[in-house]
C-alpha cells in the first residue's frame, strides 16, 4: 500500500480560491481559440521526482492529457499543463501563471500504486494509473474552469472540482471511464489517515476527508450506472455482497448524480464540447459486457 502524506491541491501549494470570483455563465458559445500545451520542467533534487518525470515523459502522459482535455473544453487562451518537481505528491491550478501543474511525485506515486493494485491482474494497471492521474488532472481542470470562466460555486470548491472530475472521467464510454472513477475512490481510501490522528487542522482543511472523497466518487459512479455497478454497494441480507458503498447512501446516488450533472452542464454550457457524465444513449449497453473485470470493487 502506498502511503502519501499530502493530497492534491494542498493548502500550501499556491492554489487560491478562484471561486471568490462571481459571474454567471452565458448561453452563447464561448470562443475556442486556445489549447492545452504540455510542458515538462526539470526534475533535479529527488529520485521520486526524477522517476515521475520519466514515467510521464516516456509515456507522453502530459501530451495525452492535453489532447483529451482539449477535446472537452473551449478555451479562450492557451493553458499550459506543466510537469514539475514539487517536493511532494501534489497538483494544482496556478491562477497567477494560468496553468495546471501536475507534480512529478504524483506520477511516481500513481505508478507504484497501480503496480501494487494490479499485482496478479496486469489488465488493472492502466485502470488504476489512469484513474488516479486523470481524475487529479480533471480535478485541477475544474479549478481552471471556475477561475477562467468566473463560474459560481455554492459549496466548497474542492468538492465541486471532484464532481466535475468524475463527470469528465465518465465521458469515456468504455469500462475505463467508470473503472477509473472507482480506482480513484480506492486510492483516496488507501491514503486516508487513521481517524484517531484527526485534529482541528484535519477538519478545517478546504478538502473533504479522503474517506469522504472516496465515498462520494463511489456514489457518483454508481449513480451513473446503477444497473451495472450494484457490485459497489453493500446490500443488507446479502453477505456475499461486499461493496464499499453503504446501501443507505446508495439509495440517493442516482438523484445525486443527476443533480450534479445537470448543474455542471448548465454552468459549462458555453465552454464544454462533450456531454458530461455517461451519455444518455449509452445506457448499460457499453458497460454491461464486462462490469466486474475492470471495475475495482475492494
Amino acid at each position: 500500500m502506498v502511503i502519501v502524506a499530502t493530497a492534491a491541491c494542498g493548502a500550501d501549494d499556491g492554489e487560491k480560491p478562484a471561486s471568490q470570483a462571481t459571474g454567471t455563465a452565458t448561453t452563447g458559445q464561448a470562443p475556442d481559440t486556445g489549447k492545452f500545451v504540455p510542458r515538462y520542467d526539470r526534475a533535479i533534487f529527488s529520485e521520486e521526482a526524477k522517476a515521475g518525470k520519466s514515467v510521464a515523459q516516456d509515456n507522453k502522459i502530459l501530451e495525452d492529457l492535453a489532447q483529451d482535455m482539449g477535446a472537452m473544453y473551449r478555451l479562450p487562451k492557451d493553458i499550459p499543463v506543466v510537469g514539475m518537481e514539487c517536493g511532494a505528491f501534489n497538483a494544482f491550478w496556478d491562477p497567477d501563471s494560468q496553468s495546471i501543474v501536475l507534480c512529478y511525485e504524483m506520477f511516481a506515486v500513481a505508478e507504484e500504486y497501480a503496480k501494487a493494485q494490479s499485482e496478479g491482474r496486469p489488465d488493472y494497471f492502466n485502470v488504476y494509473f489512469d484513474g488516479v492521474t486523470r481524475m487529479i488532472a480533471f480535478h485541477e481542470s475544474a479549478h481552471m474552469a471556475i477561475s477562467l470562466f468566473s463560474l459560481p460555486t455554492t459549496g466548497r470548491e474542492e468538492d465541486s472540482a471532484d464532481q466535475l472530475a468524475a463527470l469528465l472521467q465518465l465521458t469515456d464510454p468504455g469500462p475505463s471511464g467508470a473503472g477509473g472513477v472507482a480506482a480513484a475512490a480506492d486510492f483516496w481510501f488507501d491514503i486516508s489517515d487513521d481517524p484517531a490522528a484527526f485534529d482541528a487542522d484535519t477538519f478545517a482543511d478546504e478538502h473533504s476527508l479522503s474517506q469522504v472523497r472516496g465515498y462520494n466518487l463511489l456514489c457518483w459512479v454508481y449513480g451513473a450506472l446503477p444497473d451495472v455497478l450494484s457490485v459497489l454497494v453493500t446490500m443488507p441480507g446479502e453477505p456475499e455482497q461486499e461493496g464499499r458503498l453503504p446501501y443507505e447512501r446508495a439509495e440517493g446516488c442516482v438523484d445525486e448524480y443527476k443533480q450534479m450533472r445537470a448543474a455542471w452542464a448548465t454552468l459549462l454550457k458555453p465552454y464544454i464540447e462533450v456531454e458530461l457524465g455517461v451519455s444518455d444513449d449509452m445506457g448499460t449497453t457499453t458497460m454491461g459486457a464486462q462490469p466486474t473485470t475492470t471495475i475495482p470493487t475492494r
